[in-house]
């Protein structure tokens, strides 16, 4: 089933990017963008899930707009709400790629505000592993459950 083993696979790639964040550590400036590949994986996950064309949907908000996918999950989706928590970190994933007008290297969120997006993050990642029955730590994981979270 083409769907297990992508729901399986996008997991496992978050987890994966989750890990690096941890490693490099949560105050790192390239650990925002780490986090949002996460999240993009974890939402293509939920998208195969939903039978939602990720691929449409991305063409249709742009790269990396977080709040827009998210708004393209059905309501009934589980797990919407726990998304639209850390939508904010976009911004920082973004601004860190670029200095600004002046110069300047922005500013990473305070310690505090990461360790929340990467506990969030976690927490995501475990209700979709729980739900869809997802041993990440396989070489090539699939899903036993390809239900959409309700």
């Amino acid at each position: 089933m083409a769907e297990a083993k992508l729901i399986g696979s996008n997991l496992k790639l978050a987890a994966i990017n989750l890990l690096a964040v941890k490693k490099i550590g949560l105050s790192d400036r390239i650990a925002p963008t780490f986090m949002v590949y996460a999240v993009e994986n974890l939402l293509m996950a939920i998208f195969t899930s939903e039978n939602c064309d990720y691929g449409r949907a991305r063409r249709k908000c742009g790269s990396h707009q977080l709040d827009c996918l998210i708004d393209e999950l059905p309501d009934e989706c589980g797990i919407k709400s726990s998304f639209k928590n850390v939508v904010a970190l976009v911004a920082y994933a973004t601004t860190y790629r670029y200095p600004t007008a002046s110069g300047n290297l922005p500013r990473p969120p305070a310690e505090n505000e990461a360790n929340d997006y990467y506990e969030a993050f976690i927490e995501i990642l475990n209700v979709c592993t729980t739900h869809f029955e997802v041993d990440v730590r396989l070489d090539e994981p699939q899903a036993g459950s390809t239900s959409a979270i309700r």
